[in-house]
C-alpha cells in the first residue's frame, strides 16, 4: 500500500503547477502578443511609406523590447487569470488589426 502525499507535499505540486502555467502562459502568450503587436507595427509603417524590408526590419527590432516587457509584466501581475486576459484580447485585436491593415504586394517580379 502506498503512503497517502502529505499536506507539504501537495501544496509544493500545486506551486509548481502554478509556475509552470505562469511560464507558459507568460512565454507562449507573450511572443504570440509581440508576434501580433510586430505585424501591426510593419504595416503601419509601410503604410507610411517606409519601403516593406525596411518596416519588417524596424518593426521586428521593436518587438525586443516588447516582449522583454510582457514577460516582465506576466511575471510580476499578480493574478494569472488577468496576464492571459490582457494577453489572448491583445493578441487577438492586433492580428485582427495586422490582417485588415496587409498591404498587397504592388508590382511584380
Amino acid at each position: 500500500m502506498t503512503p497517502m502525499p502529505s499536506l507539504r507535499t501537495t501544496v509544493a505540486a500545486r506551486r509548481h503547477g502554478a509556475i509552470a502555467v505562469r511560464v507558459l502562459t507568460a512565454v507562449g502568450g507573450g511572443y504570440a502578443c509581440s508576434a501580433a503587436a510586430v505585424a501591426v507595427l510593419a504595416a503601419l509603417l509601410a503604410l507610411a511609406g517606409i519601403p516593406r524590408g525596411q518596416a519588417a526590419v524596424a518593426a521586428a527590432l521593436g518587438g525586443f523590447p516588447l516582449y522583454l516587457g510582457v514577460l516582465l509584466w506576466s511575471f510580476t501581475a499578480p493574478r494569472l487569470a488577468r496576464v492571459g486576459i490582457v494577453l489572448g484580447t491583445t493578441t487577438a485585436v492586433c492580428a485582427l488589426l495586422a490582417a485588415w491593415l496587409a498591404v498587397p504586394q504592388v508590382g511584380g517580379s
